[in-house]
């Protein structure tokens, strides 16, 4: 991810890395959104909107994320 907080994130089946730390969450698509809701840590409750911009790339609030794999 590009720009507020440039990072590696990793999404799986139920679960979120970055930074290291890994968080159980739930995805549920929207049209072009993907809706990561987080199950645990501090950010339990917390849903974060990724808005799919082509086959590989996203945009959300923090910044821009890039598929590298």
């Amino acid at each position: 991810m590009t720009g507020v907080v440039p990072m590696t994130v990793t999404f799986r089946k139920g679960e979120i890395e970055a930074m290291g730390m890994i968080d159980k969450v739930s995805y549920k698509k929207s049209g072009n959104d993907v809706l990561v809701t987080y199950l645990n840590s501090l950010a339990k409750g917390t849903t974060m909107r990724y808005t799919m911009t082509g086959q590989n790339s996203a945009r959300t609030e923090l910044g821009s994320l890039k598929r590298i794999r």
